[in-house]
């Protein structure tokens, strides 16, 4: 008997009221409100709305699912000036196309007997790894990894398994709610309850390991600069005043370090007086600053009519109380539409998609800077912290602490800063490094190597300064050693499983129409193994000079 044939616990109940209650289920589970237990739950009512229904059908029900999910996790973008309904509907057909993709394939394995906790938490897996990867239009903004961020046993599994892993590990226990709902597939739902139970008690563990990195006391300001202070030399001025006020207090408590958020300096940082007051305020205090700014640097091969002869960037840099000086460190993941536009020489893009943007050129490499013997620091600026793999690389080049740098003003007194400052727990667990989140208008946070929130600020928008200790990062974990491994080992294993399974309890399954989907399935590897080059694919993130 195939699945469609079996009683369905959804008789009575409309699919699509179904997809509307995953979709509602995916926006509670983060900020806010973030109740992240609910996240266990979000894919459920869809995994039962599209038993036994086609392939086409089941993608029409994931894509609802994603359009209003996008629309709830999103919705603080209508307070950036630009963005209208016409870039919503575009972003979340976007968005939602991955839980289509994701609901139909796995429509098309259950109609061919493919137990739904082989095929629904892997292609989850996949469609998450395809989301985060896919060059310019990678997003990996509001996974379920990131909503069990309180959760810090299962959370540990991510020094192992990267974010995808929770994410799968979260995918798997919705399916094996969803098969209990069934009644069906009660074996494997066990196996994986029991697989969940390993992957907490393991994290438990973890929790209670001593940190191996020196402790250090760290400094992050939130000066509440707003959009308007920013236009006039006044204005300018009295940021600046504000913000050596805020470091002149904060170096009262003898913090190692202070960090300054994104772009806290407007305007031509090789400006001498502006440099000198700079270094001056780091002697005065004693205390090394890494502060973000918005540099300029001469474009000496040509015009451009985007950057008007020069080339922008947006960078962190370092003042040493001894003078010391290190080259900046300059972002190297713009941010779409809002930073550049990709390859505007070959797409003419409407106007109304990515009006009036400035032209930031993206850095090459990374940078890490010495604060002092044996205490290195890497930043990430703005979304940099949602890709694991700059993290990853400044990790295994070194960095002992990671700082983000990030000006979240643009979206108001939303959900937006604190569904931001997620990704930055995502990588604390990961590396087993400590993040220092300083964010103009907050909340900033001090976030220790395993993910728990050690300082920050009560309020966003208003001004505030946190300082608290952090233990440095001892040299990184297997995940940051081996990056993604699990994404290609999981649909390799669930094959392997299904086969042997096949062939204990079927004999001749090589035989059988519903096992002619293996046929497929090696190319299909073949293509997973390929995810990690969507910038190749989709085009580079950020574009070439």
């Amino acid at each position: 008997m195939t699945a469609h044939q079996r009683l369905r616990v959804t008789d009575g109940i409309t699919p699509i009221a179904l997809a509307l209650l995953s979709a509602a289920l995916l926006v509670v589970s983060l900020p806010s409100p973030d109740i992240g237990w609910l996240g266990w739950g979000a894919l459920v009512p869809i995994l039962l709305a599209i038993q036994g229904l086609s392939p086409g059908r089941a993608a029409a029900l994931g894509l609802l699912t994603g359009v209003l999910a996008s629309f709830g996790m999103y919705g603080w973008l209508f307070e950036v000036p630009s963005f209208d309904l016409r870039h919503a509907v575009l972003l979340a057909l976007y968005v939602g196309a991955y839980p289509a993709i994701w609901a139909s394939a796995t429509s098309w394995a259950l109609r061919r007997d493919i137990p739904l906790l082989l095929c629904a938490p892997v292609l989850w897996l996949l469609i998450d790894y395809l989301r985060g990867h896919a060059g310019f239009l990678a997003l990996p903004w509001g996974t379920l990894a990131q909503t069990q961020h309180r959760n810090l046993a299962l959370l540990q599994t991510a020094s192992v398994v990267g974010e995808h892993g929770v994410t799968f590990l979260v995918a798997l226990g919705n399916a094996a709610l969803a098969a209990l709902c069934l009644r069906r597939e009660r074996t494997y739902a066990t196996v994986a309850m029991l697989l969940l139970v390993t992957a907490h008690a393991w994290g438990a563990t973890e929790l209670f390991s001593p940190a191996s990195g020196r402790s250090i006391r760290v400094a992050a300001l939130q000066p509440n600069i707003q959009i308007g202070d920013r236009t006039t030399e006044a204005g300018r001025e009295a940021n600046l005043a504000r913000l050596e006020r805020l470091t002149r207090e904060a170096a009262s408590a003898g913090p190692d370090l202070i960090v300054w958020p994104e772009s806290a300096i407007p305007g031509d940082l090789s400006d001498p007086a502006l440099l000198h007051r700079l270094q001056q305020l780091s002697s005065d205090t004693a205390v090394p600053l890494i502060l973000g700014a918005a540099e300029v640097e001469k474009f000496a091969t040509g015009d451009s009519l985007l950057t008007i002869g020069r080339r922008l960037f947006n960078t962190a840099h370092l003042f040493q109380p001894s003078g010391a000086t290190s080259p900046p460190y300059r972002k190297r993941m713009l941010v779409p539409f809002a930073e550049y536009v990709p390859h505007a020489d070959v797409i003419p893009w409407p106007e109304w998609l990515a009006p009036h943007v400035t032209e930031l050129t993206a850095g090459d490499s990374g940078q890490l800077f010495t604060i002092a013997p044996q205490m290195s620091v890497a930043a990430l600026i703005c979304w940099e912290n949602l890709f694991s793999h700059l993290a990853r690389e400044s990790v295994n080049g070194g960095a002992q602490l990671l700082v983000q740098l990030t000006n979240d003003v643009w979206f108001g007194p939303t959900a937006a800063p604190r569904q931001h400052n997620l990704m930055s727990v995502m990588r604390a667990v990961e590396n087993r490094v400590p993040v220092v989140i300083a964010s103009n208008a907050g909340p900033s946070q001090l976030i220790d190597g395993y993910g728990r929130v050690v300082a920050a600020t009560s309020n966003v928008f208003q001004e505030s300064a946190i300082t608290g200790a952090v233990a440095l990062g001892g040299g990184g974990t297997v995940y940051s050693k081996t990056g993604d491994w699990f994404v290609l080992f999981v649909p390799a294993g669930a094959f392997c499983t299904y086969v042997l399974l096949k062939r204990a309890h079927l004999g001749r399954y090589a035989n059988r129409p519903s096992l002619d989907w293996i046929r497929g399935v090696p190319g299909s590897l073949v293509v997973a193994s390929m995810l990690g080059r969507g910038r190749r694919v989709l085009g580079r993130t950020t574009p070439e000079r």
